[in-house]
């Protein structure tokens, strides 16, 4: 199956508009699937721990980046006050969250990819076409990508 992707370009006076959460909630099946924060720079407040930490430490020390639940990924969006770069991936086969040298391979790899690019734009790939369609409805300013970055 060939994956699809989006790029979501939402502003409001020049500052993307669209959160984590926005895109997480269009997820129906997410509780199925293994996630893992492969690159992290964000701000937001969490309480004893600042997000600096799990950024520096844990997103780069583990062997597939920062592991976590459905559960705790949206629990963990909730927390940000920005997002500067994100990179999460969402497999069904646990064995797939791995760091991935080529980018290309990963969007076809992972079930879906989530990115926040320089403050600037979210990009999507996922299996699920359905979900690329539920996001090119939601949001107002998109472009459709393939996984070689060539636009539909």
């Amino acid at each position: 199956m060939k994956t699809k992707g989006i790029r979501i370009l939402d502003t409001i006076d020049r500052v993307v508009s669209v959160e984590l959460l926005d895109i997480l909630e269009e997820i129906p099946n997410g509780s199925q699937l293994h996630w893992s924060i492969q690159f992290i720079e964000a701000t937001g407040d969490f309480g004893d721990e600042k997000l600096t930490s799990l950024s520096e430490n844990q997103v780069r020390e583990g062997e597939h980046g920062y592991d976590l639940t459905w559960k705790s990924l949206n629990k963990l969006a909730k927390k940000f006050d920005q997002v500067i770069d994100i990179l999460i991936i969402g497999c069904r086969n646990m064995k797939l969250l791995v760091r991935y040298e080529n980018d290309e391979e990963m969007y076809e790899t992972c079930d879906i990819v989530i990115e926040m690019i320089d403050s600037s734009f979210w990009q999507v790939f996922s299996k699920d076409t359905s979900l690329i369609e539920r996001l090119a409805a939601k949001f107002k300013k998109v472009e459709f990508l393939e996984s070689d970055f060539h636009y539909v």
